[in-house]
């Protein structure tokens, strides 16, 4: 019997859902026939985007994270691409040849001639309210070393999963094209730090693809605009909590980046960016890596200093919502590592984000 009652009362409310539906029809067709006297309105010049970032300048360049909130209801999905290749041997300031390597380091057995990064990152943004919106990052490494062991040419890659970022941006101080806002986000220890080489020997840091511990990232962005010129700065820092199960500690990261972005027209934009990275050295140690052997595989030859600068491009596509394709090269200014240890000097990034 209460089955019945239960069924009833939902017959009645999709009776009275679909009356109301109707209702609202039939009160709108005299509204429908009145528009019909209406002048018809003009076509837009141009498409736009249904959201206020409708401008290419409106967006910082493809190497900048996180430079925007959402309006409620908006998703973004995104995809980014970073390449770094890390071909030179460097000790403090100084750049270092092979013959100079290993005549002012002859214990090392290894020689390391370059390490090429490719970091795929898959995201989603989605603002839930206007006072935030929620991001989540999931990036996947694939690292290639070169280097001689004992004068024989060894090249090893590795790939996998990296580090997931769970993030809240919320948005604060905004006053007319000025705004300002905050980034939080847990770094899960998705990615492994186990990766060997076929012979089943641990390869060294760079090439491990993450943490191991749970980490804090913050930063802080802020940006500007005034006609066909746009402006931001953002400063990151990355917070490890403690150690991994191989008992070590990656060094702490922090950043700053200030930037440019000039109006190509509505739907281009050409950019210009400064970038300051430093990186600390590993507290502890991994077992399995042995530092006399390499100096990739000492925790204490890991930190380093590095301002970039490079022009990038923006796009913006009126495709299914907003299409926004961007690219960047950065190159190296200055660079200080407590080194011997292998530094780049070139970096490109490139990014796609479908808004709707």
């Amino acid at each position: 019997m209460q089955a019945v009652i239960v069924r009833s009362k939902r017959i009645r409310s999709l009776l009275g859902g679909g009356l109301t539906f109707v209702g609202i029809l039939c009160a709108g067709f005299p509204a429908l026939a009145a528009e019909d006297s209406l002048p018809p309105v003009p076509a837009p010049e141009s498409p736009s985007l249904h959201r206020p970032l409708d401008r290419a300048s409106d967006f910082a360049p493809a190497g900048v994270l996180l430079d925007h909130t959402h309006e409620r209801g908006d998703w973004t999905f995104a995809y980014r691409y970073e390449r770094t290749l890390s071909d030179q041997l460097k000790v403090g300031e100084e750049t270092l040849t092979t013959a100079e390597y290993e005549t002012s380091y002859p214990g090392y057995a290894s020689t390391p001639l370059s390490q090429l990064e490719e970091v795929h990152s898959f995201g989603v943004m989605y603002a839930p309210h206007e006072r935030f919106t929620l991001a989540m990052i999931l990036p996947f490494i694939q690292n290639r070393l070169e280097r001689n062991v004992n004068g024989v040419f060894e090249s090893q890659g590795s790939s996998g999963i990296g580090d997931a970022l769970l993030i809240v941006l919320l948005p604060f101080i905004q006053k007319e094209t000025q705004k300002t806002q905050f980034n939080v986000a847990l770094s899960l220890p998705t990615g492994s730090i186990r990766v060997d080489d076929d012979q089943g020997n641990r390869l060294p840091y760079l090439m491990q693809h993450g943490s191991g511990s749970w980490d804090i990232n913050w930063g802080l962005t802020y940006t500007g605009k005034h006609r066909w010129l746009a402006w931001g700065a953002q400063v990151e820092s990355q917070y490890r909590i403690g150690s991994n199960d191989l008992d070590y500690e990656l060094g702490a990261v922090y950043q700053a980046s200030g930037w440019l972005a000039a109006e190509a027209g509505k739907w281009a934009s050409v950019t210009a960016r400064l970038g300051w990275i430093k990186t600390e050295n590993i507290k502890g140690a991994d077992p399995g890596l042995n530092p006399a052997t390499s100096p990739l595989n000492d925790p204490r030859r890991q930190a380093g200093t590095r301002v970039e600068m490079g022009p990038g491009l923006n796009l913006l596509l009126p495709i299914m919502g907003g299409q926004r394709l961007s690219f960047e090269a950065l190159f190296v200014l200055y660079q200080s590592v407590d080194g011997p240890q292998l530094a780049p000097d070139v970096k490109f990034n490139a990014s796609w984000q479908w808004i709707f």
